[in-house]
């Protein structure tokens, strides 16, 4: 599972979350690029990857993204090859 660990340096205010999230994504250049992603019912655009860093986890590569969302918010997004796949691990909602 992925957790609410990574070098990201971003506001005190944010929501630990681990949401199973479905993530479309693009190779770009031979690395992963998400372009949007739905959580709680809503499709949220990808304006920007503001981050990417690994972390392992016994055998497993967890590869996580920051990315700055559509009209706003700032999302961490994981992916986890082990299952369920993708996961919203923190949110920083918009004006925190």
């Amino acid at each position: 599972m992925c957790s609410t660990f990574g070098p990201v340096s971003r506001p005190a205010r944010f929501e630990s979350l681990n949401d199973p999230v479905d993530v479309l994504t693009v190779f770009v250049d031979g690395k992963v690029k998400p372009l949007r992603f739905r959580w709680q019912g809503r499709v949220i655009r990808v304006r920007k990857v503001s981050g990417e860093w690994t972390r392992r986890e016994g055998q497993a590569l967890l590869r996580y993204y920051a990315v700055e969302g559509a009209p706003a918010g700032t999302y961490e997004l994981c992916f986890d090859a082990r299952g369920p796949g993708w996961i919203l691990s923190r949110a920083w909602p918009a004006g925190a």
